[in-house]
This record gives structure tokens, sequence and C-alpha cells, in this order.
């Protein structure tokens, strides 16, 4: 009896690894029924679309499968794949409130995808959700579909499926850090494109720090002068290059094609991106289903603005935090802000505002000024006031704000969204929720992907509670989701960023999008590693699994 129930397990087993290993999606879907089948594609295929709002969609998916198939691919309004938008549920919006959520606002990012013999049809109720779907169609075919050239002998074909697909957050993010080391408009790109492939879709733009200045300001030049917006090589820079010889590796080395000769300073490390480029970024983000967040550091890690601005600092002495006490700084703040809002249209603009040296307040006679005026007890509620104001400027140009958890100090507004990223305060969490206020997990303690790694970082982001367990359903409905934080002082090419970010990447995809009773690593794990084929087609030199390298 216990040799035939082993045979029987074994034959079982033999029937469904080939099942799992047609069917590999990250995140892992809702629903998925396969069927017999393939859908294979061919020379003078066509894409469909029936809603003018997808025609993006359809030439991005187009562009993707041609560039590595080399067939010619044509868009209409029925094809082969096609793209089916479906009508939109209504808003649960009330009239008269300020900002509807993104969730009201972008409907449902849900999306069913069927394929067999006759074709592949993705329908959704939204353009985010046709997006999903498509990210879906990638990973359903071969791994040789992220090839940036055309690849031979291969038989494109899809597996007829049946997926039923829903997201379990609405946030699902990366943040980059461009200023302690720049990334290329080209370097931004790639990330996004491996985003959208594993549906995340919130990019946080860190654009500014004491380092730097990264974004074009008209109304203010001086951001992004050659002494600005390029700097002398720091501690961090060093450290690198300290690294890349120990190591004898070249992905901790400076890229010299950010590197500048400026007069009277000698060679400088930096860069800035120009309004029109950022216009391009934020174009090909949304072909993606991805919404940039941009951020503006205020009222701290502003040493850049101060430094080219210096009656910016309290005592003009070039110092941050920026100067609260005075108009000036206000009307500074305001007008980068307006273009800010011109160049990024989402809901979302991020202020910063964390690690404030308020001591320099307390001797500023401008800023003890202010908080006379004002009535404020000290200097944490001057930056709750400047944040207050910030987003009353904000809310008037259609806009919400988000903030790193040190804007709870000192008191807040309901309506704005607090980054958690101080794993070592797990009350931060309780105290905004409890508030009403909505909170994007990324704490440290997880989601730093700066932060060095082991051969258990993967499973502790996956097995983690990054969600506390202690929250009320009313206070689970406050997390909008979560988002994996690159910070760049230790990552200065786009290859180190790669190995700090992937696989943990694929982790947080999962863990923010499949409900956590569905999440189980040893499901996980196997698919993994069929994925870091797929990466290795797309050229990303990610951590291997299984190895000792910090």
């Amino acid at each position: 009896m216990n040799k035939r129930l082993t045979l029987w397990i074994v034959c079982l087993l033999a029937c469904i690894v080939p099942m799992m290993a047609t069917v590999n999606i990250i995140p892992k879907p809702l629903n998925v029924t396969e069927r017999e089948g393939t859908f294979r594609l061919r020379d003078g295929l066509t894409i469909g679309y029936n809603d003018p709002s997808l025609a993006p969609a359809a030439t991005y998916l187009q562009e993707m499968l041609s560039r590595a198939t080399g067939f010619r691919i044509k868009t209409a309004k029925k094809g082969k794949i096609q793209l089916t938008l479906i009508s939109t549920p209504k808003s649960s919006h009330q009239e008269g409130e300020f900002f509807p959520s993104a969730e009201e606002v972008k409907e449902s990012e849900d999306y069913e995808l069927v394929s067999d013999k006759t074709g592949i049809r993705i329908t959704a109720a939204s353009y985010r959700g046709i997006i999903n779907g498509i990210a879906t169609l990638r990973q359903l075919l071969p791994n040789e579909i992220e090839s940036m050239t055309k690849v031979e002998g291969v038989a494109w074909n899809v597996p007829a499926v049946s997926i039923q697909d829903s997201p379990n957050f609405h946030w699902r993010g990366l943040m980059l850090d461009p200023v302690r080391h720049f990334y290329s408009v080209e370097e931004t790109k790639k990330l996004l494109d491996e985003m959208a492939l594993y549906k995340l879709n919130k990019f946080h733009w860190h654009l500014s720090d004491n380092e730097g200045f990264r974004m074009e300001v008209k109304a203010y030049p001086g951001l992004t002068s050659d002494t600005v917006a390029w700097r002398r090589f720091n501690v961090h820079d060093y450290r690198c290059l300290d690294r890349a010889g120990r190591e004898n590796n070249s992905a901790m080395l400076i890229p010299w094609k950010y590197i500048k000769e400026v007069e009277g300073y000698g060679e400088l490390y930096g860069g800035f991106y120009t309004q029109d480029e950022i216009r391009d970024v934020v174009a090909y983000a949304a072909v993606r289903g991805i919404d940039i967040i941009p951020e503006i550091d205020m009222p701290g890690h502003n040493g850049a603005a101060c430094y080219c601005y210096r009656w910016l600092s309290c005592t003009q002495d070039g110092i941050e935090p920026l100067c609260l006490g005075r108009q000036s700084t206000i009307e500074f703040a305001e007008k980068v802000y307006d273009e800010v809002f011109k160049l990024f249209p989402y809901e979302y603009v991020s202020i910063g505002g964390d690690e404030v040296n308020r001591g320099r307040w307390s001797e500023c006679d401008e800023c003890k000024k202010r908080i006379e005026e004002e009535g404020l007890n000290d200097v944490n509620e001057l930056q709750a006031w400047f944040t207050k104001r910030m987003e009353r400027y904000f809310n008037a140009h259609g806009r919400r704000i988000l903030g790193w958890d040190e804007i709870l100090e000192g008191g807040l507004s309901k309506t704005a969204t607090v980054h958690w990223w101080r794993g070592d305060h797990p009350d931060v969490t309780q105290r905004s929720t409890s508030m009403g206020n909505e909170v994007v997990l990324c704490p440290f303690t997880y989601l730093y992907f700066d932060y060095a790694q082991n051969d258990s970082t993967l499973r502790n982001i996956y097995d983690g509670d990054i969600v506390p367990v202690d929250l009320t359903p009313e206070q689970q409905k406050l997390i909008k989701g979560m988002q994996g934080n690159i910070w760049g002082e230790s990552i200065p090419t786009e290859a180190r960023m790669q190995w700090m970010v992937f696989p943990r990447a694929l982790a947080l995809a999962e863990k923010a999008w499949t409900p956590r009773s569905n999440q189980e690593w040893d499901d996980f794990l196997p698919r993994l590693q069929q994925h870091l084929k797929r990466l290795d087609a797309m050229g990303i030199q990610y951590r291997p699994l299984q190895t000792n390298r910090p």
C-alpha cells in the first residue's frame, strides 16, 4: 500500500510540475485556470483595441513584441490580441470632497486575460488594468521576449489560460535617489520598464537633497548651475571607490560620464534633468501605467538650495534647513512647487520633511518671531505649521501632500499621507492611522534596498509582517501599500542598483499585490528561480540566490 501511494504521488507531481512551469507569474495572480493548447505569435500579427485611450498601450505592446520576435506587428480596432476597455465602475467619491483617492479616480486595476489557440483577450475597466494584463502576457511568453534584439529559433507560444486578477494594495512602488549618485534618463526608463513587468505602479523620484538639486527650476536657475547640480567628491564617493578597488568591482566606480571639468573647481560630479527630460520620463511612465511621485525635500535636506541661495538659511550662511521665519522662504517653496505641479500631473507630491535640524530654528530670531506670531509652542510645531501651510497650497493646486513619518511630529492634518520609514518606531503606523492618515509602508527593516543583503534578506521581506498585525480593520483600510527605497549613497552605478534591487523587487511586488493569505515562500521560491532567467534576458545584473557575497 505504501509503495502504491508513493507511486501515485510521484505520478501526480509529474503532472503538476509541467503545469507550474507553464504559468509562472510574479506577482501571483488571484485565479489561474490552465487549458489545453497554445496561441502562437506570428509575423503579421494584429493587436486590436476598442477605445482610443488604449492606443498607447497597444503601441507599447507592439514595440515590445516586435523587438524580440522581429515580426511585423500592426495595431487596429480588431486583432488576434485584443485589448478591451469595459465600462468603468462609478466612483464612490462624494461631491464636495477635496480630491478623490487614486483608487477612485483610476477605477480598478483588475484585469482578465484569456488565451486559446485563436487568440488573446485582455479586458479591464481602466487603462492601468490593461497594462497589468500586458505585464502578465509578457510573463506567459518565453523569457527571450525581454531581449532588446531579435532572437532566432524561439517558438513564441502563449499557453491557453484564463486569469482573473486584482491587486491587494494600490500603492506598489520603488523610490529612486538620483541625488547622491546620478542616473540618466535612459537608466531611469529602464528601471520603469522593469517595474512595469512586475506591476509596480508608483515611482517615487527623490529630486533634491544636500548633495544637489536634480530638477531644472526656471524661477531659480542657480539650483542646476555647475556648482550646485555638480559637486566635489564626498565621503560616500571615496567609500565607493575604495570598495571598488578592494573587491575589484567596477559597479562601485563613479561613472566618468557624470564628471565634468568646471573652471576654478576642477572635476565635479553630478547632473540634473531638464524640464523637457522630465516630461519625457513622465510620458514614458504613463504609458506603462506608472505614476511618478516627485519629492522636493523641505524644510530639511536642503543644503544644495541653501548653498546656492544663502538667504534661504537662518543666518544666511548657506547651511540648511530652510529658514521658516522669512516670507521669502515661503515664496521660494511655492514657486518651486508651482513648477513641480506643471511637470507632474499626478495626485501626490512629496514634501519629504525628514531629519530636520530644528535646533537651528531655536537660535534664529526670524523663526522665533514666527513661532510667537503663529502661537506655536516649539520648533516641532514650526515644522508642522510649514507642512500644513504647504499642504493648503498643494490642495489649492489639486495635489495631495506626502511626507516621511517625521511630519507627524508637532501635529498633522488628516488629509496628509505618511511614508513610514523608521522601522524601529512601530508606533508610527499606529499613530498615523489612529489619527486618520493614510500610510505607505517602507520600513528600513525590510524595504531599504540600499541596505546590505545576505541569504536571509529575501525571505525576511517575503515572510515579514510589513503591515503591522495589531491594526484594527479601520486602520488597515488606511494602508495604501508599500514601496522599496533605493537611497543612492552607496549605489554609484546602474549595475550596482540592479544588484541591490533585484530580486528583492520581485518579493516586494508579490508582497504588495497578492493577498497575505495566498503568500507562501515555498511556492514563491521556485517561481522566483525561474524568473531569474527572465532577468538574465533583460540584462539585469541581479544578486544571485544562495551566495555569501555582501
